[in-house]
């Protein structure tokens, strides 16, 4: 195990920098700065120098609650913004919401990433739970993601696994995870919505043919004639990349229409596809208008058609597979909604 500073000479003079490093019986390597002519040779050696020397102290430090210097000189926000910047994944935005939650609750944006202590991550899970101002599945979601960082920056040496390790959600703020919490239309208020004039007819025909697919919004913006093949949806899941694959009902088909190029479903305005508020405020006013009186919004038309496939007949694993989940870990909130569905309609006879 060990760190070593090598240099190599390029075209036209130009020495490049480079570490060798061994860890675990692996050898890489890191490519440093050059040294051009005109440079101050003697402060990019010793820049390359220090270099070395943080490297080589970062593996040392590996599995140990020891922190280098250099990294803890990080603030809360800068080390956000790299986090952020390097990340690859589908969930980024959600990630985004997490962590500005965290920098809104704490209010310390330079405080710096090593200081951060176990009560404030601990007052932090209660912000989202209680003071946040998130509802339904939002505050564990986002509290999901925050641990997912601080393992990362666990794993990178900026902070100790004893900051967070131990801070468990409670099982009673674990209702969203098998708990459906946003709204589910019935089979009459779909039909009575269907009767409905809508202020935006394509935000009505999106929605609707969401209830009888499952889609949410992101496959909206990249749903073309290309996903409709033999009168089954084949469509990768934005948020999981898994496929959906489907067949089309009669009334899916008939919410579809003719065949044209590009967008089936026109969500723009002005060049641009519409922002969740501006769906979600066309929903909650075509909802109004047939007194249907819950607090549905685009995603609720996902919910909708996951428990109309359990009502209907369909197994765990084929509403999972429907929706384009992973694991049917994710699906079984719909189960216990239907389940408490039956519990009432049998409690309620007479």
């Amino acid at each position: 195990m060990g760190v070593k500073l090598k240099e190599r000479i390029l075209a036209k003079g130009v020495k490049r920098y480079y570490l060798v490093i061994w860890n675990n019986g692996n050898r890489s390597y890191e490519w440093l700065h050059t040294v051009e002519k005109g440079d101050d040779k003697r402060q990019k050696k010793k820049l390359a120098e220090n270099i070395r020397a943080q490297r080589a102290l970062e593996i040392e430090s590996e599995g140990t609650n020891f922190v280098p210097k250099h990294k803890k000189k990080i603030t809360i926000s800068q080390y956000f913004d790299y986090y952020i910047k390097n990340y690859k994944q589908k969930d980024i935005r959600t990630i985004e919401g997490a962590l500005n939650k965290f920098q809104e609750y704490l209010k310390k944006p330079k405080l710096a990433f090593s200081s951060l202590t176990k009560l404030q991550i601990e007052k932090f899970k209660h912000y989202l739970v209680h003071e946040s101002g998130l509802n339904g599945e939002t505050p564990y979601s986002y509290w999901r993601r925050f641990k997912k960082v601080l393992i990362h920056a666990e794993k990178e040496g900026y902070i100790s696994e004893s900051v967070y390790k131990h801070i468990r959600w409670e099982s009673k703020n674990k209702k969203a995870e098998t708990t459906l919490t946003k709204q589910v239309l019935t089979e009459e208020e779909i039909t009575k919505l269907k009767d409905t004039r809508c202020g935006n007819n394509e935000v009505k025909r999106a929605f609707l043919f969401a209830c009888y697919t499952g889609l949410g919004y992101a496959e909206f913006k990249k749903l073309t004639w290309k996903n409709i093949v033999n009168k089954k949806l084949i469509i990768d899941r934005a948020k999981t990349n898994s496929e959906i694959n489907i067949k089309l009902s009669n009334s899916a088909l008939h919410i579809l229409g003719e065949r044209k190029k590009g967008l089936i479903f026109d969500l723009k305005h002005e060049g641009k596809f519409l922002s969740d508020t501006a769906i979600n405020k066309n929903l909650r006013n075509w909802v109004g208008i047939a007194e249907i009186e819950k607090d549905i919004t685009f995603y609720c038309g996902r919910h909708t058609f996951a428990v109309r496939l359990l009502m209907n007949g369909a197994n765990l694993k084929t509403v999972s597979d429907a929706l384009g989940h992973k694991t049917s870990a994710h699906t079984i909130k719909y189960l216990n909604h239907v389940n408490s569905l039956k519990d009432d309609a049998t409690f309620n006879l007479d």
